[in-house]
């Protein structure tokens, strides 16, 4: 297969496998027409994936799955432009009388992001347009402009700020806070694991940022190294709130999505979600900040599934020779398989980790310190 037929099957395989039943077949006979091979692949991948024990076949989780296939993914959060392929807008061209694009930042079977000067406000902004093979879809439209109100009810500086939606001659789009940097995941494939002390205060910055996403009564759901960004001053930032929701609102077969190498096994066994599952993802993260590898490592869905439901992953001790206790006995709470093991809340994560002033962790995550905090400090 080479590699613009990979990439047409990869994009049809992402695009369909957040739809279902005649949705799914309808949107298959109009993208792969009199083409029987092309279709026979696609559904191959859609039925390989469908027939592991789950159905979380949304937006990030097929992104995970194709990178099982995949080694090179692009990724669409750097401020590098994409090496080949074109996006539907060019430099230049201004949008809505108010943005000029700069650039195509990256593109694939979710959409195209720009990066983009908003000329009314004076900023650089980013710019996530809805695939056009999605536009028509009403769960997919439903799922973008629920990403937009879910991420305006936070307001942090380790989080993504998203401003707005829109659409321009029936293309929907989204306008968020343009961050000059790495995303986490190009990060580590370049460096490896992190210095102990970077590591501590990204990982703390995280820990922050998930918090002031809790106390708006909201679950991530997709925390992981390609959602975090990294700007150019060292801050790290939560993105990507396309699964995110309020706490009631994503319970039963609505829980039942993510990307499987960072799912809680709450998530994968479709029981009650919980800030706590958000604390599972997050040791996940920091098992990879402080170690540079992966906590599970599977050859299929179906192992990948299993570890996160019955296995612990190896110590970060085994890796890091020099690792501080305090991290390792941090992540291990975060990744307990019983949720009421796991700490309290992001908050607790953050003072748990070495070089802290609890006092000052608290101040930044926006909680009153305690009198004992304060006699202490």
């Amino acid at each position: 297969m080479n590699s613009e037929h990979w990439q047409k099957v990869k994009e049809l395989f992402e695009a369909a496998g957040g739809l279902s039943g005649e949705e799914r077949d309808r949107f298959l006979d109009d993208e792969c027409g009199d083409d029987p091979n092309l279709r026979a692949e696609v559904e191959k991948l859609l039925n390989s994936f469908e027939e592991a024990d789950t159905s979380f076949l949304e937006e990030p989780a097929v992104k995970e799955a194709v990178s099982l296939f995949e080694e090179d993914k692009t990724l669409i959060t750097s401020d590098t432009p994409v090496k080949s392929g074109k996006g539907n807008f060019v430099a230049g061209t201004v949008l809505d009388n108010r943005y000029r694009i700069l650039g195509l930042l990256g593109k694939g079977g979710m959409g195209e992001v720009y990066k983009a000067e908003d000329i009314k406000l004076d900023q650089t902004v980013a710019l996530k347009f809805l695939p056009e093979k999605l536009e028509k879809n009403e769960e997919a439209l439903r799922r973008f402009i629920g990403e937009v109100k879910t991420a305006r009810q936070v307001s942090h500086a380790n989080v993504c700020k998203v401003f707005d939606i829109g659409d321009i001659d029936g293309k929907h789009y989204l306008s968020m806070e343009f961050i000059d940097g790495d995303d986490l995941s190009q990060l580590l494939r370049r460096i490896g694991r992190l210095p102990s002390d970077k590591a501590a205060e990204i990982s703390r910055q995280i820990c922050f940022g998930l918090h002031a996403i809790h106390e708006a009564g909201i679950l991530h759901r997709d925390l992981k190294p390609a959602n975090i960004i990294i700007d150019s001053n060292g801050k790290a930032r939560i993105t990507d709130f396309g699964i995110a929701g309020f706490e009631e609102d994503v319970q039963g077969a609505e829980s039942r999505v993510g990307t499987p190498a960072y799912m809680s096994p709450e998530q994968i066994t479709v029981k009650e979600v919980t800030q706590k599952s958000d604390i599972y993802s997050l040791g996940l993260l920091l098992y990879e900040i402080y170690t540079g590898k992966q906590a599970f490592k599977a050859d299929s869905i179906n192992d990948l599934i299993e570890k996160h439901k019955t296995t612990q992953p190896t110590n970060p001790s085994e890796f890091v020779e020099n690792i501080e206790p305090a991290v390792e006995k941090t992540i291990g709470r975060c990744l307990e398989k019983d949720p009421r093991d796991r700490p309290a809340s992001a908050v607790h994560v953050a003072m748990a980790l070495p070089g802290g002033d609890p006092l000052q962790i608290a101040l930044e995550a926006g909680e009153t310190p305690s009198p004992e905090m304060v006699a202490a400090a």
